[in-house]
């Protein structure tokens, strides 16, 4: 039985098999093997003055998820992430069993990821707000050149997307808007891995939501032992997602926490890229 197989029949109706094949997730490539000639450690390698990008890049969008929701965006796609979650959808930005993850990513400067963020927004309106969302891979795995961009870009509003694993900086604490989305165990990834005490506290006291992947009732469960219990987390800075990569996928999921998100104070989103675009990259 192959690992997607596997991770479907687990998950039962919180992960549906898709046949478009631009719609991949993690676990889609979990059993490829790549050319070893393709696997350069230089290809991926971080380095002190460059961001490493992933294959995405750079692009003009809307947010698709949190409370930020429907604003236009920019996004900035950082290559490298420390964890590893099965059903991902930026699998080419972490994945070693895709090529993807070794052929595409590529490096720029601050200055030069400055400069094509101002090219990328293509919003006509001067009195709306820049905004671009840092994303990943886990960006804060770049979290020093995070702050030398802010430093460029002191008229825009940034958000970072973390896992909830890495202490960011001060500058990015006192001024950025945190999406942070802490793994369960939905994700496979070990508890110690996953789970970070320290961060998960230093986070609660700033601008943050914290985003939880869902799939059913047991898993609210688990937000609720695992993290707002046991580090008092604001109820109102609590948003559960439904896990899906299609629109029917989403609203399958939502419809099975809708009813425990109403009865104890949940926020409960939608993912509206997915219903735009499915699971297609740069959008």
């Amino acid at each position: 039985m192959s690992t997607k197989e596997q991770i479907i029949r687990e998950y039962g109706g919180g992960i549906k098999e898709s046949f478009d094949p631009e719609l991949i997730r993690a676990f889609d490539v979990a059993d490829q093997e790549v050319d070893p000639s393709l696997r350069k450690p230089q290809n991926i390698r971080l380095s002190m003055d460059k961001f490493r990008l992933s294959g995405d890049g750079i692009f003009y969008t809307i947010q698709g998820e949190g409370k930020s929701m429907g604003e236009p965006t920019v996004f900035l796609r950082l290559h490298i992430c420390n964890l590893r979650c099965v059903w991902c959808d930026a699998w080419y930005a972490w994945n070693p069993k895709c090529k993807e993850f070794w052929t595409e990513s590529y490096e720029l400067t601050p200055q030069e990821v400055a400069q094509r963020l101002e090219e990328a927004w293509l919003c006509k309106n001067p009195k709306k707000q820049k905004r671009v969302v840092i994303t990943g891979g886990e960006p804060l795995l770049q979290r020093d050149k995070i702050d030398q961009l802010m430093d460029l870009m002191p008229d825009w509003k940034f958000e970072i997307e973390t896992n909830g694993t890495i202490i960011p900086t001060k500058k990015q604490l006192a001024k950025c808007q945190f999406n942070c989305s802490p793994k369960l165990e939905n994700s496979k990834n070990i508890r110690a891995a996953r789970i970070k005490p320290e961060v998960i506290k230093i986070l609660n006291k700033i601008d943050v939501q914290f985003k939880f992947v869902v799939m059913g009732e047991q898993d609210v469960e688990e937000v609720e032992n695992d993290f707002i219990k046991p580090f008092n987390l604001d109820v109102n800075k609590i948003v559960l997602m439904p896990q899906g990569i299609t629109a029917t996928e989403v609203s399958e999921n939502a419809k099975k926490v809708v009813e425990i998100a109403k009865n104890r104070g949940y926020r409960l989103l939608d993912r509206l890229h997915v219903n735009l675009w499915g699971a297609r990259r740069r959008v």
